[in-house]
């Protein structure tokens, strides 16, 4: 997460300072400043449809920038270590991954009650040639700080890294919050949207709850 921040950072993302890392045996510590404000997931059921909508286009502004933001080499990985990437029900831990066939087969081959036919076809219905970019991969509102209607931070960096470009919108889909429309100000936080990736990605959970 440390490493995720000071990347975020440097590229003008609307993040703490990062003052400090201290890795031990029990983990990684971070010194970083605070951020004064109110969490969204607090803040959004008070607000009306039109701040609702301000907050979810400057979340927009916010990703597009990450997607400027790209590896020095294609890989996808949580910074050149293997990525962490939170489901419904378990994390799950796997690559770097040197193409995009490697990641997909991870992301399908979890599931190893899946017929082989079913999971051959979850598997040729995701790209293998995306452009991989800077991903949160957890854009929830209680991970973003407000103050006077404007963000002031996005925290919890923790399964970010470099993947597929549409996988910041599946994840978004995935992610759990108490704020019940959320998910329905999408088409302002993305403005390009991935249906059909969204869709297999969809399957692929179902398969996980059999």
């Amino acid at each position: 997460e440390g490493r995720a921040l000071q990347i975020a950072y440097k590229s003008q993302l609307p993040v703490p300072l990062v003052h400090e890392l201290t890795t031990s045996a029990s983990g990684t510590d971070i010194l970083m400043d605070f951020v004064e404000g109110e969490c969204l997931e607090e803040a959004w059921p008070n607000m009306t449809e039109g701040e609702k909508t301000s907050i979810a286009k400057q979340l927009g502004v916010i990703v597009t920038r990450m997607r400027q933001v790209t590896p020095d080499q294609r890989e996808i990985s949580a910074f050149g270590s293997p990525i962490r990437d939170l489901r419904r029900f378990s994390d799950y831990n796997g690559g770097p991954f040197q193409t995009e066939e490697e990641f997909n087969e991870f992301v399908v081959d979890l599931y190893q009650l899946t017929p082989s036919l079913i999971r051959s076809a979850l598997s040729g219905s995701l790209p293998k040639d995306s452009r991989i970019v800077l991903s949160h991969c957890d854009l929830s509102p209680r991970n973003i700080i407000v103050k006077e209607g404007r963000i002031q931070a996005l925290l919890d960096w923790e399964y970010a890294g470099w993947y597929p470009e549409y996988w910041e919108y599946v994840k978004f889909f995935d992610r759990t919050t108490s704020c019940q429309d959320w998910k329905h100000f999408a088409e302002h936080v993305f403005d390009v949207q991935y249906p059909r990736e969204l869709l297999a990605y969809q399957a692929i959970l179902r398969w996980q709850q059999q």
